[in-house]
């Protein structure tokens, strides 16, 4: 499997488990998630289809004391996508497959009966990176709105960014609109969902379905 920026923003993701595993005997040598995903009959109401889900495995060596010690972290990653009409954006695009959206899942870490959040530090443009198959150079982020949703039963806020971003297969500079969740917790793993989409001469054309997505996810206890 080739490393790309999503494999390393995956193991950004566990530097808090490389962080505690130095202290012996608080964690397992082997950390892993479950996947979490959108069923197909929630994917047929908004025209996405699924593009991948993989497992993205990180393998670190920590230590203290002098004694060195591995940690393979297993993460999930889902993607979905759908083509979108690009036409009146006067770059003489057509339609392209330029509405995207994942799930990243990765585990939870407990020490001393306290939950700590692996991804709780990560920017705005780190996650953004999750789409990195699709965009790129995201520039000029502007926070827009927050809403709520309801994610695996929690209600979940979602932020709403206004962006600069470079879609690769077109090669040219969009402005887009990310939408992210904050990280969830569910069984003994925390999943986040991020979008990307084209803002089309001004109109917001994917929200419906983007929440319709984030409400639909599944995750495996």
């Amino acid at each position: 499997m080739n490393v790309t920026r999503r494999h390393l923003l995956a193991a950004g993701a566990t530097g808090t488990t490389a962080a505690l595993a130095g202290c012996a005997g608080i964690l397992d040598e082997t950390l892993t998630s479950r996947p979490a995903t959108v069923p197909e009959a929630v994917r047929s109401e908004t025209g996405y289809d699924e593009r991948t889900v993989e497992e993205l495995i990180v393998e670190r060596t920590v230590g203290r004391f002098g004694i060195d010690r591995s940690i393979e972290v297993t993460n999930w990653y889902a993607e979905y996508d759908r083509a979108v009409p690009l036409d009146g954006l006067g770059l003489g695009l057509g339609r392209a497959q330029a509405a995207v959206a994942s799930v990243l899942t990765t585990p939870q870490i407990s020490f001393l009966g306290r939950t700590f959040n692996p991804v709780g530090e990560l920017s705005t443009a780190e996650l953004i990176e999750l789409i990195q198959d699709r965009y790129e150079e995201l520039e000029d982020v502007d926070h827009r709105d927050a809403t709520t949703v309801s994610v695996l039963g929690t209600e979940t806020t979602v932020d709403r960014y206004l962006a600069q971003a470079r879609l690769i297969d077109a090669g040219t500079t969009l402005e887009v609109y990310l939408q992210i969740t904050e990280p969830i917790a569910h069984g003994d793993d925390f999943v986040i969902c991020v979008a990307v989409y084209p803002q089309l001469l001004g109109m917001e054309l994917e929200s419906a379905s983007v929440r319709t997505l984030f409400e639909g996810v599944n995750h495996e206890n």
